[in-house]
């Protein structure tokens, strides 16, 4: 329910890549404007200062490097350990640390599951009004989280729309996706396509990926938006690109398709294996039927039953269909004819 790796944005010139003069404007923080000469990314020593100045008992670089820790980038991954850091940032009054270490207790990732707690964390850091904080407060209050039969947070989609709408004006790409979604379906009690799509493009152009994807969905099938398959192309493309899974699987299905873009079904199953990479279920299951079929690379029954049955374990239901297939003795599949 809440995205931790995609909400977690952080903001140093090592680590991203940015241009001196300026910082990432993630969650948060505030665009500076990039001006100067481009410094290198490296992770590793972007870990390697996070870690210095964390051990120097600054908080934020608590944050920054249990971050580093929590997704392997410079570091080895330890979800134990960035949770441990995470902790003296919240006895230092982090509310950002607070924000990342609810949806660590809430996802049980380097801790104890704990809902209540992390519900408790998030509140914290949404009152001492830290963007993340705010923003997986909105994500409770739009979905509800009920454990044992205990309400841990009610439904409430006007409380939602409030804060992801606070956070979007902040110029937060994720909040402005979230809150173009509830305004588009009508949630939260208003519905108002106009503004939705604003704010969906807003979120778009900053290359935020789920919103990219969604807006060429809305041009595929000629929603709110005029109906172009080149359009939906385009932004299929720049969601792929930015790395958000559904983008990549959209994106390789136009390109299977030759839809609005030229037919490549070699450049299709290379981008759904980028997908499948992030265990996306459906990259996995079209990346198994286009290897099933021959279609981009060479047939394979093994790995088509290998992608199949890891997105069949997510509960995919198209990926179970397609394992059976694979594996019925009566009719047993097998490699087109070359």
């Amino acid at each position: 329910m809440l995205l931790a790796g995609g909400a977690l944005c952080l903001a140093a010139c090592a680590a991203t890549g940015e241009k001196a003069g300026g910082v990432s404007a993630g969650p948060g923080r505030t665009g500076t404007g990039n001006t100067g000469a481009a410094i290198a990314k490296n992770d590793v020593e972007a870990a390697d200062w996070y870690r210095q100045a964390a051990e120097d008992g600054v908080p934020g670089a608590m944050v920054d490097y249990a971050y580093m820790i929590l997704y392997g980038r410079g570091v080895e991954g330890n979800a134990e350990a960035a949770a441990a850091w995470l902790r003296k940032a919240v006895d230092r009054e982090s509310a950002r640390a607070m924000a990342v270490l609810g949806v660590l207790y809430l996802e049980g990732r380097g801790v104890p599951e704990d809902k209540a707690e992390g519900v408790r964390l998030i509140r914290l850091a949404a009152e001492k009004g830290d963007p993340l904080g705010m923003r997986n407060l909105g994500a409770l209050h739009e979905h509800g989280l009920t454990v044992g039969g205990k309400v841990l947070q009610a439904r409430d989609g006007g409380e939602a729309v409030r804060l992801y709408r606070r956070i979007a004006e902040m110029g937060d790409s994720a909040a402005q996706a979230f809150l173009a979604s509830m305004l588009l379906r009508g949630d939260g009690g208003v519905k108002d396509d106009a503004e939705g799509l604003v704010w969906l493009r807003k979120s778009a152009d900053q290359g935020y990926g789920p919103a990219q994807s969604h807006l060429g969905h809305l041009h595929e099938k000629g929603e709110i938006v005029p109906r172009s398959s080149e359009e939906a192309a385009r932004w299929y493309r720049r969601s792929a690109e930015s790395g958000y899974a559904r983008g990549q699987v959209r994106w390789a299905l136009a390109l299977a398709a030759g839809k609005g873009v030229g037919r490549n079904d070699e450049e299709a199953v290379r981008w759904l294996r980028l997908a499948a990479g992030q265990n996306d279920a459906w990259g996995q299951t079209e990346l198994a039927s286009m290897i099933m079929e021959g279609r981009g690379a060479a047939c394979d029954l093994t790995e088509a039953d290998a992608l199949a049955e890891k997105a069949a374990r997510q509960a995919y239901g198209e990926a179970k269909l397609l394992l059976g297939r694979l594996r019925d003795r009566k009719q047993p599949p097998a490699c087109p004819a070359s």
